[in-house]
């Protein structure tokens, strides 16, 4: 009696064994070929959607790469900011007034200022006329100058040491106020006017 319940144990574990490789017989051949398609349908779907627009414009955007590059060309010749915009950078200038000093209103003490100006000319024929020809670094004529240095000059000496150190902020924009005029009457525009050095002693 015992062999023959061994023996049924043995015939039924052996039939599981058998049983199991037909159960777990994995994917056949269909869903996976259904894989490889969809995967490649895919693939070729969103290459076609994110390359294509890149592709296109490559090959039919060569005027418009033209008209972009002459655009940038000018970006770079022209000044893109402030007063300046539009502006050739050729006809920008930059000087400085160099050392400035004078008494204020009723006061032993005295003022040192030093300005930066940056403007441009009107026209190319009139900055080689004030600036000279081919010289890197020349400052504008003499006369222009002393006009310049004449009206800070007076600015400062119009104020009290008080008043200065009060507007000391404000006293670029006055500058620029007080000297458009006489760029403007040899054809420059000032544009912007920096407070270099600013002393009282």
């Amino acid at each position: 009696m015992a062999k023959t319940e061994e023996n049924e144990n043995l015939e039924s574990q052996e039939t599981e064994t058998k049983k199991e490789p037909k159960a777990s017989g994995g994917l056949g051949l269909v869903p996976i070929l259904a894989i490889v398609f969809g995967s490649l349908l895919i693939l070729i779907l969103a290459t076609r959607f994110l390359f294509l627009p890149y592709i296109v414009e490559n090959m039919g955007g060569g005027g418009k790469k033209a008209e972009s590059t002459e655009v940038k060309e000018t970006e770079k010749k022209t000044e893109a900011k402030g007063p300046f915009a539009g502006v050739d950078k050729k006809l920008i200038k930059y000087i400085e007034t160099g050392r400035i000093t004078t008494n204020p209103l009723n006061s032993d003490q005295f003022v040192v200022v030093n300005l930066g100006l940056r403007f441009y000319a009107t026209d190319e024929k009139v900055l080689k006329e004030l600036m000279g020809e081919g010289k890197e670094g020349a400052g504008l004529p003499p006369e222009i100058m002393g006009q310049l240095r004449g009206k800070v000059n007076q600015i400062l000496g119009s104020l009290t040491v008080a008043e200065l150190q009060q507007r000391r902020n404000q006293l670029a924009n006055e500058f620029k106020d007080s000297l458009k005029t006489i760029f403007s009457s040899h054809e420059l525009v000032l544009g912007e006017v920096y407070l270099q050095e600013f002393i009282i002693q």
